[in-house]
């Protein structure tokens, strides 16, 4: 969650969860990873529209103890393809410096890495399409 939200968080209020669960298909999609026996929810991608622009920008969740099982690549190829399918020109995110995790599938997938110039903690990752 820290990775994800850039900070501890032990609440969420009920705005926050609604802006989660009520999604915009016109401007946003979330693809949700399940186990087949459980129900249980394993992990998350989402891409929202930048307003105004041709790009979208990503966000992906995982569970921690399925981390390193190849679920976030496969988040991140729906995706890419749901972009291009979109017809977005690219693809963009923040990710915190200590998610190497995360940064080294963006370098994997051939996004270009940057330093935020706000915030030295985070780094602005681009997949030109």
């Amino acid at each position: 969650m820290r990775l994800r939200f850039f900070g501890a968080v032990k609440e969420f209020s009920h705005d926050f969860l609604a802006r989660f669960v009520n999604v915009d298909y016109a401007k946003a999609m979330a693809f949700i990873a399940l186990d087949d026996a459980t129900g249980a929810m394993l992990g998350v991608g989402r891409l929202h529209d930048k307003a105004g622009t041709t790009a979208g920008e990503y966000a992906i969740i995982v569970r921690s103890d399925l981390k390193s099982h190849g679920l976030g690549w496969q988040l991140m190829q729906m995706l890419i393809a749901y972009a291009r399918a979109k017809g977005l020109r690219s693809i963009e995110g923040q990710v915190l410096h200590e998610n190497e995790a995360m940064l080294q599938m963006c370098r994997e997938l051939g996004f270009e890495i940057g330093e935020d110039p706000d915030v030295r903690s985070v780094c602005n990752v681009r997949l030109t399409l």
